[in-house]
């Protein structure tokens, strides 16, 4: 493609009007575009990135030594002996000519994105199922996959990079695909990554506390999250809101504000809503409810756990129904999906006397809904492994460990993904949480003591905490009576800490693993070793 053609409508500054090229750049040809210098070959245009970490000014050179035909930058770079453009937003640049030199796939897509802290991946599977059922062929981009026409290609981030991005959008389209289910995380939105994108359908599940590290205060997190539908929502296109979740309001604010797109918004308690579902029932082997969609009311059954749950398919249902799918064939959808990877994943048999799960939540309000979900189908003891992530959000730490400590009766506080961090340092900002809340600690792993029982009254996630004096030595674990076991427990080896958790349960206990959910490695230092909770929690089983 020639150079002009890509980079049109970019506002190319004066500085790329330097002599000798002044009459000739626009007629150079491109055959490939790229942000990393490593990746250049002869007739790519390089586009310098100021990311995170690196600047992609600093290696434009390199680009060029490379066979990059020019240059595209957010400032004059000298000594260049290619065209430099500069332009004032190089993200949306490499995005825009990503998608122009890939054919803009896109265009012959109907785009169904969404965002909000959780419920995303919950969600597009969900709707895969619907268009499905609804006998379409879809495509799901998102944080365990990317997934269409029988295939899987593994999902380095929830929302692609740009080039890569295309790229899997042009594999669907040749695949056939005529739908697309995104997961948009704001670091996506924040970056740029979703330039020259237009969405038939918008939703947002909520917002709560993450990715403060990158943005840095939850206003910034919400702002980028806004851009979703202020930005990316085509005209015509249809907003879908989870009415009973944090931030709704600022979405439909922002909807309203626009005046050229429909809204839809759900509730699955009893607020005015265009989609709702009706007594619910719940229990471990699922739930059931009355969804009241376009009109209509159908039945509808799903094998997921959870209010949270019932939130997701509400909004997949939205979401779906404005894509013109009909209420009957979203019940079939709902009721045909089993289960996500790493959501509330069930590793023992449903026979079995207690039960143990995994799921990715990694956030406070992940945490405390998913144990929430758990507590009143619990019969005796909720046992939660958890840990938090390194180089992340600092804040949530103790946040997490003071939700586990109110709601849980044994935690298990052991490493997630330190990353560069010291395992050590990170468990103990989890502490400071867990300590605030009187829980008890069994010291050490090997050893507690036996406080008193909580007491085992109605299940509203409170916890009577053990009476003074009830101390009666220490003891090793293998010979306490599990049941009486309430307190928690610091294991920093994360397979030895859901040994830990699996060995101690009875039955009647329900055994969470959080943090990790789908994934199958663990980061630890600048290494990433294999790592799966839900291999490591089957071996435990096996060893019992």
């Amino acid at each position: 493609m020639k150079l002009a053609d890509l980079v049109r409508d970019l506002e190319v500054g004066s500085g790329s009007e330097c002599p000798p090229w002044a009459d000739l750049w626009a007629d150079l040809e491109v055959t490939a575009v790229q942000d990393d210098s490593r990746q250049v070959g002869p007739g790519t245009l390089f586009v310098a990135i100021a990311g995170l970490r690196v600047d992609g000014h600093d290696y434009a050179a390199a680009a060029v030594a490379r066979g990059a035909v020019a240059v595209v930058a957010g400032r004059e770079l000298v000594g260049l002996t290619v065209p430099c453009l500069v332009v004032p937003d190089p993200p949306r640049a490499l995005a825009l000519c990503a998608a122009r030199l890939a054919g803009d796939p896109a265009r012959s897509l109907r785009l169904l994105g969404i965002t909000g802290t959780n419920g995303k991946t919950t969600t597009t599977y969900l709707m895969e199922q619907i268009l499905q059922a609804a006998g379409r062929a879809p495509g799901v981009i998102g944080t365990v996959a990317y997934r269409f026409a029988g295939r899987s290609e593994n999902a380095p981030f929830t929302t692609p990079t740009p080039l890569v991005l295309q790229q899997v959008l042009g594999r669907m389209r040749l695949a056939g695909c005529r739908d697309v289910v995104m997961e948009v995380s704001s670091h996506a939105l924040e970056l740029g990554r979703l330039w020259g994108l237009s969405f038939a359908v918008a939703a947002f599940t909520h917002l709560t506390q993450d990715h403060l590290d990158l943005h840095g205060s939850m206003e910034a997190y919400l702002s980028a999250k806004l851009l979703l539908f202020s930005r990316h929502l085509q005209p015509g296109g249809t907003a879908v809101v989870n009415l009973d979740g944090a931030a709704a309001d600022a979405v439909v604010q922002t909807v309203r504000r626009r005046g050229d797109v429909r809204l839809l918004g759900c509730s699955s308690q009893g607020k005015h809503a265009d989609v709702q579902l009706l007594d619910l029932h719940q229990g471990m082997e699922g739930l059931r409810a009355r969804l009241v969609l376009g009109g209509e009311q159908v039945e509808v059954a799903s094998p997921l756990i959870g209010n949270y749950n019932a939130d997701n398919i509400l909004l997949a249902a939205a979401c779906c129904h404005a894509a013109g799918v009909d209420p009957e064939t979203v019940a079939r959808g709902v009721a045909a999906l089993e289960g996500v990877p790493g959501r509330l994943e069930r590793v023992t048999d449903p026979a079995d006397p207690y039960a143990v799960l995994v799921d990715y939540a990694h956030t406070p309000d992940a945490l405390v809904r998913a144990m929430e979900a758990l507590r009143p189908l619990c019969p005796n003891r909720l046992i939660v492994v958890f840990g938090c992530g390194g180089d992340r959000d600092r804040t949530k730490r103790p946040l997490m460990g003071s939700a586990v400590a109110r709601i849980a009766d044994l935690a298990v506080v052991t490493s997630d993904n330190p990353r560069t961090e010291d395992p050590h340092a990170i468990i103990e900002a989890i502490l400071d949480g867990v300590r605030v809340e009187g829980m008890p600690l069994l010291h050490p792993a090997r050893c507690c003591f036996i406080p008193e029982r909580p007491d085992r009254g109605a299940r509203t996630g409170t916890r009577t905490p053990p009476r003074r004096g009830a101390r009666t030595g220490m003891v090793p674990l293998d010979r306490l009576e599990p049941a009486s076991a309430a307190g928690y427990i610091v294991e920093p080896d994360r397979r030895q800490a859901i040994e830990t958790a699996v060995r101690t349960a009875c039955p009647g206990d329900i055994v969470l693993i959080a943090g990790k959910g789908h994934e199958d490695y663990q980061i630890l230092g600048d290494r990433r070793i294999h790592f799966d909770d839900r291999e490591e929690a089957r071996k435990a089983l096996a060893s019992r």
